[in-house]
């Protein structure tokens, strides 16, 4: 099968949407088909014989409002003349998630952005987009993809009636022995780009509520700034007069790995989270994690391993407490829980085969699996 995957930008290290479109296209080719991304920015850069990363030029560059949309008519070209059996787009809002041809099956991974706190940002310009673009694409589209149950409602509240497949993003497990070198000294790591969406802000106030209370304690932020909030954070911080918080460039790959196997607690306070790859990072190195019930994460409940709470600023507080008056034993218990669990049922091979599945019913190559919904 010849599938081609679109999305705006390959090269933020630090989102999601980036290391899911890789790992997935990875395994695809290594279970034999061709596979393509294609993506804005300069150059051609091949992975190897079969598997292309193709980057367009984008158009209007210097064009207010449309240079920020991602026009390329190279890559409309490119798609318009291709002949896949598939084009899943990844994103939206963007005009390469809005390119296809009458060909291929075109899908969509909205990668939580039909979510109500992410249409809140910049609404008035994703109105303005879907009237003009988006709808139309929607409509043509065979098939959703979303991550968790949460998403699938998003999907349907924002009025769209097209199947939908429910399919995890997968998590590598590095092979890396968990580091707590010195007890003494506990880290609480908040980890992914620093934006209002994020709830970074309710965090820093329901920390200043306990951070007197644990002396051996203290919250490190860390990840690329957008849209200016890290200086917000800052004035933040320094009104509150804390002392334990700090805000760290963000880190990739292996470093980031091994700098979330150093810390003792992980907490994902975001108002809005269609998956939450940084829950599922954690936990595969052994970190017990505290996220919102924004993100699609009440697992942590049920296998023991975090808390799945209310995202106030009271409850991350009250939350908080408990958390850190945890012993050494009780949170290293609680990660090797949250371990097994990603070991048992996330993983980018069963990702990439129910993807391949629903790509087969698409093309009646195979029978409705179980996860789509209709």
């Amino acid at each position: 099968m010849h599938i081609i995957h679109t999305v705006s930008s390959n090269e933020i290290l630090s989102s999601g949407v980036t290391y899911c479109v890789n790992e997935l296209a990875y395994g695809l080719h290594k279970a034999g088909d061709k596979v393509e991304i294609l993506s804005l920015g300069s150059g051609t850069f091949s992975m190897n014989d079969d598997k292309f990363d193709y980057k367009f030029k984008k158009d209007f560059s210097y064009v207010p409002f449309i240079n920020k949309v991602g026009v390329s008519s190279t890559m409309k070209k490119y798609i318009t003349s291709s002949s896949s059996d598939i084009l899943h787009t990844h994103g939206l809002w963007m005009f390469p998630n809005i390119y296809r041809n009458s060909n291929a099956k075109f899908v969509i991974s909205p990668h939580g952005m039909l979510g109500e706190a992410a249409l809140k940002f910049s609404a008035k310009q994703k109105r303005i987009f879907d009237y003009l673009f988006q709808r139309s694409a929607f409509r043509d589209a065979k098939l959703l993809f979303a991550t968790a149950e949460s998403e699938f409602e998003d999907i349907r509240n924002y009025g769209l009636k097209m199947p939908v497949a429910i399919i995890p993003n997968g998590v590598k497990i590095p092979n890396i022995r968990k580091n707590n070198a010195d007890k003494n000294k506990k880290t609480l790591v908040s980890l992914g780009r620093l934006h209002p969406i994020k709830g970074l802000f309710t965090l820093i106030k329901a920390w200043s509520s306990i951070e007197s209370k644990f002396n051996n304690w203290e919250l490190k932020i860390v990840g690329p700034d957008q849209v200016g909030h890290k200086k917000e954070l800052q004035v933040l911080i320094k009104r509150l007069n804390l002392k334990k918080v700090f805000i760290e460039p963000p880190l990739y790959g292996l470093d980031k790995d091994l700098f979330l196997s150093r810390c003792d607690l992980f907490i994902l306070p975001s108002k809005s989270e269609n998956f939450g790859l940084t829950v599922a990072e954690s936990l595969a190195v052994e970190v017990p994690v505290i996220a919102t019930k924004n993100t699609p994460w009440s697992g942590l409940n049920k296998y023991k391993c975090g808390f799945w709470i209310e995202g106030g600023e009271i409850s991350l507080a009250e939350t908080l407490e408990q958390a850190l008056k945890l012993t050494n034993k009780e949170l290293n218990d609680m990660g090797k829980r949250g371990k097994k669990w990603m070991k048992k049922d996330f993983s980018w091979e069963c990702s990439c085969k129910k993807t391949k599945e629903a790509y087969n019913w698409l093309t009646k190559l195979g029978k409705k699996p179980d996860f789509i919904y209709t």
